[in-house]
């Protein structure tokens, strides 16, 4: 395996912490403590480390979400609640659900105990630091803005701090990665629908009905995007069960390949030994992680990880 597709399994492996995070029944109740209407709670989680963003600016970083969607629920949100509570609400979720994943019986069919767990995290950590060091912010907004906002991220259970150490370590890494292909999406002629259009397309993402739901769009705007993507020969049909054709297939590989040229740099501080080691260790997050069951499998195309 090359190094490029072993950054690329690495951090696929690692996010899929991240991604949990979104979903855990925990977060959704930290959440709803706080005071987050549940409609904006991913919005709210995710852009507060902008401080009060506007919709526009939401819409521009996240990318892949509908405008109209978006403008229901920001600025609003930002009138009763301030971004440093739903920040501390996001990492108290993210602690009650890493304490759920430990506690689960993937973890105590495979040994995982909080100490080993622990062991787990600071071995995945010593390797990811140097390289969340050398990530540039040039032109990664949401990356630079999570910097400040989980850095000393702390956990009300000491036992827990390696957990959220590590979620906070990966997500930087997703967003560092994420800022870079959004601007690798742009540059291949793809707008944010077309993106997810496309991605769900390939089964190894969102089922087209859950991308629509989590994203805000509608069945009419998702049709006419497939049609369009259809006529460019990018798509098998306009319909739900579309596929990749073969030039479908290149411009979403040429999309990360550019991507992985825009952070292979900030890898370079890793031996090919200690990347294939981390890569190996990223499976364990996986299988604990999915064999929890705190990231839905249902919302996903058959081809994804999720269902794994």
């Amino acid at each position: 395996m090359t190094r490029t597709s072993l950054i690329r399994s690495a951090t696929k492996r690692l996010d899929t912490l991240h991604s949990a995070s979104y979903f855990a029944p925990t977060m959704t109740e930290a959440l709803t403590s706080a005071g987050v209407p549940a409609e904006a709670h991913y919005l709210a989680q995710r852009s507060a480390s902008l401080g009060t963003p506007s919709a526009e600016l939401v819409v521009a970083t996240f990318f892949n979400y509908a405008p109209a969607y978006v403008s229901t629920h920001v600025p609003a949100v930002w009138e009763s609640l301030r971004p440093a509570d739903i920040t501390a609400a996001r990492i108290a979720g993210v602690e009650a659900m890493s304490a759920q994943i430990l506690a689960s019986d993937a973890a105590t069919a495979s040994g995982m105990d909080r100490a080993g767990f622990d062991s787990l995290a600071t071995k995945i950590l010593e390797r990811l630091r140097p390289v969340l060091d050398a990530q540039s912010l040039s032109g990664r907004p949401l990356f630079a803005a999570h910097v400040p906002a989980l850095t000393g991220a702390r956990a009300a259970d000491p036992t827990l701090q390696s957990a959220v150490d590590l979620w906070a370590a990966i997500t930087l890494l997703r967003e560092h990665r994420g800022d870079a292909h959004i601007a690798a999406l742009v540059t291949v002629g793809l707008s944010g629908l077309e993106a997810i259009v496309l991605d769900s397309a390939t089964g190894r993402s969102f089922y087209p009905w859950s991308m629509r739901k989590t994203r805000g769009w509608s069945e009419e705007e998702w049709r006419e995007t497939a049609e369009a993507l259809q006529t460019r020969g990018l798509l098998t049909s306009s319909g739900d069960d579309a596929h990749l054709t073969d030039a479908g297939a290149a411009l979403k590989e040429d999309a990360e390949t550019r991507t992985d040229a825009a952070v292979a740099s900030a890898w370079d501080v890793l031996t090919d030994d200690a990347l294939s080691a981390l890569a190996d260790d990223a499976k364990v997050v996986v299988k604990l992680v999915l064999g929890s069951g705190v990231l839905p499998s249902k919302l996903f195309g058959h081809g994804s990880d999720a269902k794994s």
